[in-house]
């Protein structure tokens, strides 16, 4: 058994557009080759980065901002697109993970 370390830069995770479903669909993809390695016995260290996700949201943010509803700090913006791609990643692997149990 190996310990691999999959590094995913937040590149990576774009395809054909930035919408959350297509990098859903992206990360779905990646999910279903690491789960052959841990198929095999490997043990997964995973990580991601979210750069270009961080400044989409960004930007997103500035066009919507108001007095009322002001931009959120950079620091936000990195821990809430942080936190929604580990989620996708998770999700992702209970899926396939639960249709390769059932085929």
């Amino acid at each position: 058994m190996k310990k691999i370390v999959v590094a995913l830069g937040g590149n990576a995770i774009l395809s054909k557009d930035a919408s959350a479903k297509s990098q859903q669909e992206a990360i779905k993809k990646t999910v279903n080759v690491l789960v052959e390695f841990i198929k095999r016995g490997h043990q997964l260290v995973i990580t991601h980065g979210n750069g270009p996700q961080v400044g989409n949201l960004l930007l997103q943010q500035i066009a919507e901002s108001t007095a009322k509803n002001p931009v959120m700090p950079l620091d936000t913006i990195g821990a809430m697109t942080e936190g929604s791609i580990g989620y996708w990643m998770q999700q992702a692997f209970n899926e396939v993970l639960e249709k390769r149990k059932h085929s």
